[in-house]
């Protein structure tokens, strides 16, 4: 296998034979995509045999680089769009590792593989033995471009398999960051926000979260969101089951981020971007979570977001004001009385004096059977709860 930083060769310098060898293979992939359908695929089959074995004959056919930086691979990876050419991609990366990194008049070929409906998932296998290639300081990063090819899943052929594979064998990428769209919990989730795109599974999404730095939780992107902004509009726009699980681990992880508003742009807390989906049961259950844990935010208004109307307008939000008030005041109750008889029996305990003792007993007794019955009525509120979640819509459909 060739050096890393072994130079190209100009068309220009080679001799005769090899250049007309290398021309011949360039026009016959240049022509391939003009070929009836109907013989296609066996004109595929038979060219990506021509340039295998030329290549596996003559290496140096790889390095060769003609104008406009073309090397045989980046003609390859834009002009040979089947699976079964993967083998012949393989076969000019080997030969030739840096002509990933050509810059043409078009994208490098890592990005266009990394970006290609069927090449994607060719990602895994060059990260694994090229890593360096993924090294090199260039914008954006190629894992960008692979998101966004599961993103669109049900057309290529990039699964969360794929992506898993990509990352376990390049885990530099957890760490990269979008020049606009933030870090890959950011991006993961912005690549399905059109709805043309599939909704992030929910599984691949804990997978990466659980292995990128703990800040990436707040971290923002160029309009001030965190993910949990991000997770929020994907929801309104899906309504989805695995987009309503993401929403819930991120305040379970990071409740904080309830609270935390994209200054940057309107204003809006995560709530204002779901607000517009409580017409459906997946964003009903998360507006739940997020008026629990910052109840305060009801009467909130975002600067500019949906005319500046505050949760408190939408009648889903109205109906379950008054359960999540009263579930708020009975665990601060039983929190108090916890502490107020806590604090009473080590009181107790410096006395003999038999009243004080009695009315502890009393106390406690009281205090427990509350504490009990506020259990029974927390379940009853939460059971409540999920009914009225429970009429939402399912989908758009």
């Amino acid at each position: 296998m060739p050096s890393k930083m072994t130079d190209p060769l100009s068309l220009d310098e080679v001799d005769d034979e090899l250049r007309n060898q290398f021309n011949n293979l360039m026009e016959a992939m240049r022509d391939i995509v003009s070929f009836n359908p109907n013989r296609e695929e066996g004109a595929y089959e038979a060219l990506n045999q021509r340039i295998h074995q030329a290549v596996t004959d003559k290496p140096v056919l790889a390095r060769i680089i003609a104008s406009r930086g073309r090397y045989l691979l980046s003609v390859a990876c834009n002009n040979l769009n089947l699976e079964t050419s993967h083998n012949v991609i393989k076969c000019l990366i080997q030969a030739y590792p840096p002509a990933l990194l050509a810059s043409t008049s078009q994208a490098a070929p890592i990005y266009v593989i990394a970006n290609h409906p069927q090449h994607c998932v060719l990602m895994p296998w060059i990260a694994a033995n090229y890593p360096w290639i993924l090294d090199h300081d260039r914008r954006p990063h190629v894992v960008f471009g692979l998101l966004q090819m599961y993103a669109q899943r049900q057309r290529t052929s990039c699964t969360a398999a794929t992506l898993r594979q990509f990352l376990e064998a390049y885990p530099r990428a957890f760490t990269q960051k979008h020049p606009e769209d933030g870090n890959i919990l950011h991006y993961v989730l912005a690549s399905t926000q059109s709805q043309d795109r599939e909704e992030c599974e929910v599984d691949l999404f804990k997978w990466i979260a659980e292995r990128c730095p703990t800040s990436d939780l707040l971290g923002t992107d160029s309009y001030g969101h965190i993910p949990l902004h991000s997770a929020c509009m994907v929801l309104s726009k899906h309504k989805g089951p695995d987009s309503s699980e993401i929403c819930k681990y991120l305040i379970q992880k990071c409740p904080g981020s309830v609270r935390i508003d994209d200054h940057h742009v309107y204003g809006n807390l995560p709530i204002h971007l779901l607000q517009r989906g409580c017409g459906y049961r997946a964003a009903r259950e998360v507006a739940v979570c997020l008026l629990r844990e910052y109840p305060e935010s009801y009467d909130m208004r975002a600067q500019s977001f949906d005319s500046g109307h505050p949760p408190s307008s939408v009648p889903f939000i109205q109906s379950i004001k008054p359960l999540l008030d009263e579930e708020k005041e009975l665990k601060e109750t039983a929190v108090s009385l916890t502490s107020c008889n806590s604090s009473l029996t080590k009181a107790v305990a410096c006395t003999n004096n038999d009243l004080v003792r009695s009315s502890s007993t009393a106390f406690d007794s009281w205090a427990t059977s509350y504490i009990n019955s506020t259990g029974d009525k927390l379940q009853l509120i939460s059971t409540q709860l999920q009914d009225m979640c429970n009429e939402g819509l399912e989908s758009d459909e």
